[in-house]
């Protein structure tokens, strides 16, 4: 018996059948009473011909059947006499499900008798039987195989030697998947248990655990060969020595429905954006109806996708200069450098995009650096240069791949950042522990603060020593404490003293070495150095997780670098929204109402403001104390505060506001560190009833900007911009394909009238182009120079 599903197809699979399923509603069945009243039609009662145009059904086929049904243009309604009769004279034939379900029976049955099949089955191949091209014959032949329950296999081919026809195939070899022996293990050398990769141990790699085919040495073959403008079935064998399990069907099944042309297009467009091959089958499976109803594996897509990426002409490090080239055509700021070393082999390679010099401009008083992720099939280190922009984005101010990481290559990359920066020095950086790395920067960087990362190194305290926190009860939050919330030095060297001394650590190693680099990552260390919102380096893991998410490791440079490109897109346009919001909005009503928080709202751009309003939520659970009547406070946690600090620590404020002088300063050091007043000042002039913040504690970096930083000059964005016009056609041309798509006819119309416009504007521009040669003028742009000899060589990539 045939069973259903929910939406009315008829699954096969689910009785004694081939696992075959077909959908009712393609070929125009209709039904009020669910599955149990559906019914075929089709014209003449072709049967044979409805389960063909399932098994080569299109995805786009699927998309029109759903969209027919979603606007309702399917009827749903029980035929009538009068419909029945319409159809009759017609000459129209109704099929139902049992002739159908007979129909498959009978050629699995011929099917499965090989070599004794009658010579009336449609689907049992017979020596001399012709197709127009190799792909129809072999699309029969899997068809085949599927009623048959078998998985048809191409185990060779023959190639002509014709220089004219370019190697083409002209004879292939098909047999079924148990051809052959099974081979036998060899167990002359021991195997090392669960390696389930190549190992390396001495100097030999161990062998890896793998799985075989079972065989049984079928004879089952079938040959097809060109003869003439045809292909033939040249020889058969259809007679197993195993048995045929119909339970396999979908698995045998799924890796013979090829993909149409329209599929590896959007395979195509999705591999440009970089979707994972894992989402793309999400993608398609829905679009289908779930897994089961997808003709391909996850393989499959993965091949495609393989054979469009080897598809880049060239050398990976010459199409890389050649993108570089273009960039600077387009955008005169960008900036680039190669290193070739003595080998003939690209070495290191920088570059900084327009945007992001303009960015550095404004945002480069201090840089996050990190070099520790690989990105791409040579293994070199990826190097960003990262900061924070104006909205507290993150934003790249330059990038460079690595070949080493030794202090003279650092070196390297800093003199070339500065280069490309017009030698203007961060005031702030902040990076791992790397000793190159620290030589370089003392080296480079001569008045730059540089810091450590205060995150990895706290982490890695927790992984070295988990035993000692969970031993002695109270030293993780004496710990945190210390170090996170110390006002001084002073007292964070007493306090850590105490702690080594409470917790019996004098001979912990970790926490020894700690003690002393603690000033290289300390927050108290650097409290009066501009870090913005930062301690640790999670900005350039942030972008390293940008790229990681949508390039490979084994991808090629040039990948990357469109994927740089993109990320760069991604950052001005989030910028200048931004930019527009902080302009254009503001709260509907503020959280307190004070005059200072109006001000900060008119000034600050709306992310910066949301960050002032959380120091002035801390307001109201504090109390001050005037010590001085020359503007020194004390500000100080509220008793009745049902949460309570670790320790009660006291803020000596200072704030002085006369017409002489304006100070405003704090003993925690927020305003130096990340730009805004903390909470403990925004206290005392909230008590002291000031209505306005100095415009000297208002960071220009953090106001509002009447233009977009990252955004090249005003006088390049023309009509006649390459960049306008292409989203001009751009737009125009989605809005022709969205109507095209609708019907097979308009698609095909639209098609073969885009051929044509494709083939006058290369005739336009051919022509322009002969016309500039003959005038003596050049519309070319060159670059910084031609492509170096050694780029060009295939071996000039590590």
């Amino acid at each position: 018996m045939t069973s259903k599903d929910d939406n009315g197809d008829l699954d096969l699979n689910k009785g004694d059948t081939d696992g075959f399923t077909y959908n009712i509603s393609e070929v125009g069945g209709c039904s009020n009473e669910g599955p149990k009243g559906a019914f075929l039609r089709y014209n003449n009662g072709d049967v044979a011909e409805i389960v063909e145009s399932v098994y080569y059904r299109d995805l786009f086929d699927n998309m029109q059947i759903e969209a027919l049904h979603l606007g309702g243009m399917v009827s749903t309604c029980e035929p009538d006499a009068s419909d029945a009769e319409l159809n009759k004279n017609d000459g129209d034939e109704v099929l139902t499900e049992e002739q159908i379900e007979d129909f498959i029976r009978s050629e699995q049955i011929a099917a499965s008798e090989g070599n004794n099949a009658s010579l009336d089955s449609k689907y049992t191949p017979q020596v001399g039987m012709e197709f127009k091209t190799k792909e129809d014959a072999q699309h029969f032949l899997c068809f085949y195989g599927f009623l048959a329950c078998f998985k048809p296999v191409i185990t060779h081919n023959y190639r002509t030697t014709s220089k004219k026809r370019n190697n083409e195939i002209t004879k292939l070899f098909l047999k079924c998947d148990r051809h052959g022996k099974t081979k036998e293990e060899d167990t002359s050398e021991p195997v090392a248990e669960n390696t389930s990769t190549c190992q390396k141990d001495g100097g030999k790699k161990q062998k890896r655990n793998t799985n075989v085919q079972v065989k049984t040495g079928c004879p089952v073959s079938m040959v097809i060969k060109e003869k003439g403008s045809v292909w033939v079935i040249a020889t058969l064998d259809l007679d197993h020595n195993h048995e045929l399990n119909p339970e396999d069907s979908n698995n045998l099944f799924s890796g013979h429905k090829y993909m149409t042309e329209m599929e590896k297009g959007v395979i195509r467009t999705l591999n440009a954006n970089n979707i994972p091959t894992r989402k793309m089958i999400g993608i398609f499976s829905y679009l289908r109806g779930g897994m089961t109803a997808l003709p391909y594996k996850k393989k499959d897509v993965g091949n495609y996708r393989t054979k469009i990426n080897r598809e880049v002409t060239g050398n990976d490090m010459t199409q890389a200069l050649h993108f570089f080239q273009d960039k600077q055509k387009e955008d005169p700021n960008f900036f680039y450098r190669f290193i070739i070393g003595e080998d003939k082999k690209v070495k290191h390679m920088f570059w900084a995009d327009g945007s992001a010099v303009r960015y550095y401009e404004q945002y480069g008083d201090c840089v996050s650096f990190d070099t520790t992720y690989m990105t791409n099939k040579y293994n070199l280190p990826f190097a960003p240069f990262v900061g924070v922009t104006g909205h507290g984005h993150t934003c790249m101010f330059a990038c460079a791949f690595l070949s080493d990481e030794t202090s003279k290559t650092v070196q390297w990359i800093f003199e070339t950042f500065l280069e490309a920066m017009g030698g203007k020095h961060p005031r702030t950086i902040i990076t791992d522990q790397d000793k190159a790395m620290r030589s370089a920067i003392a080296k480079i960087f001569h008045n730059t603060v540089h810091r450590n990362c205060f995150f990895h190194i706290k982490n890695k305290c927790y992984q070295k020593n988990g035993n000692c926190f969970a031993r002695n009860r109270g030293m993780p939050g004496d710990f945190e404490d210390i170090v996170n919330n110390s006002l001084t030095v002073p007292e964070f060297e007493r306090d850590w003293r105490k702690m080594v001394e409470d917790y019996k650590l004098e001979n912990n190693k970790y926490f020894n070495k700690m003690w002393e680099t603690r000033h290289r990552f300390i927050p108290v260390y650097f409290k009066n150095d501009f870090f913005p919102f930062l301690q640790s380096m999670g900005r350039s893991e942030g972008t390293n997780s940008r790229f990681k998410d949508n390039v490979g490791p084994t991808y090629s440079v040039i990948s990357f670098l469109h994927e740089y490109q993109r990320i760069v897109e991604q950052v001005n346009v989030a910028e200048k929204f931004e930019d527009h919001e902080s302009r254009r909005k503001r709260l509907k009503e503020l959280m307190f109402g004070y005059t200072i928080e109006r001000q900060a709202q008119e000034v600050y751009n709306r992310n910066i403001f949301r960050r002032f309003q959380n120091q002035l939520k801390a307001t109201p659970m504090l109390s001050y104390t005037t010590i001085d009547e020359h503007g020194v406070f004390e500000v100080y946690q509220k008793t009745n505060q049902e949460k309570k600090p670790h320790k009660t620590r006291r803020y000596i404020v200072v704030a002085k506001l006369t017409d002489e002088l304006e100070a405003l300063t704090c003993v925690c050091g927020k305003f130096d560190k990340d730009g805004i007043l903390c909470s403990h000042v925004l206290k005392v002039l909230i008590e002291e009833g000031v209505t306005k913040i100095p415009e000297c504690y208002i960071k220009e970096r953090w106001r509002k900007k009447e233009f977009e930083v990252g955004a090249p000059p005003k006088e390049r964005a023309q009509a006649n911009n390459p960049i306008i016009m292409h989203n001009l056609l751009s737009r125009k041309a989605a809005v022709l394909t969205s109507a095209a798509a609708k019907t097979e006819e308009t698609m095909q119309f639209v098609c073969e009238e885009i051929d044509r416009l494709q083939e006058r504007v290369t005739q336009m521009l051919t022509s322009k182009a002969s016309q500039i040669s003959i005038g003596g003028e050049s519309s070319a742009v060159t670059g910084s120079g031609e492509v170096p000899d050694e780029l060009g060589n295939p071996e000039a990539v590590k």
